[in-house]
């Protein structure tokens, strides 16, 4: 693995683990906390069933959407993250941490402008937001060096 390959995702995936658990961390569902247990435990399978679990006994659960897209999003299913971080932003589109998630998962498609429009709106809910900051310069970092290096962006594909 070339370097630049590794660090292109080291950084989302350090935002993902500052991220993951902190969006409405605490939960009285049984399916999130066990659907978590089993994340930590590596049993992934085991804890999308519990999260698909979850939608089913309440399909307006935010944290369950979330909780699957950033499990697909470490299995590298950057689509199927996508479609439910749309899905958790349709429900709570005011959290800012939700909007961070998508942009990492753009991030990996190389989406750049979608990333940074989506860190742009998690900076206009949370102007405080350390992560978004972060995550707005290594955007920025990125797109300098595209432009820079246009034979990059078509090697990249």
């Amino acid at each position: 693995m070339k370097p630049t390959h590794a660090i292109q995702y080291v950084i989302p995936i350090l935002l993902f683990l500052s991220l993951s658990f902190t969006v409405q961390a605490s939960t009285d569902s049984n399916y999130i906390n066990s659907g978590d247990s089993l994340w930590s435990q590596g049993k992934l399978e085991a804890a999308e069933t519990d999260f698909r679990n979850e939608l089913k006994v309440n399909p307006e659960s935010s944290v369950a959407h979330q909780r699957l897209a950033s499990l697909y999003l470490t299995q590298n299913k950057t689509k199927e993250a996508i479609d439910e971080y749309q899905n958790a932003i349709t429900l709570d589109s005011e959290n800012p941490k939700l909007f961070l998630g998508i942009a990492i998962a753009y991030l990996h498609l190389k989406y750049y402008v979608m990333a940074e429009t989506m860190v742009m709106q998690a900076i206009e809910l949370n102007p405080e937001l350390e992560q978004a900051k972060k995550l707005k310069t290594y955007i920025d970092a990125k797109k300098d060096v595209v432009s820079a290096h246009p034979e990059i962006n078509k090697a990249l594909k």
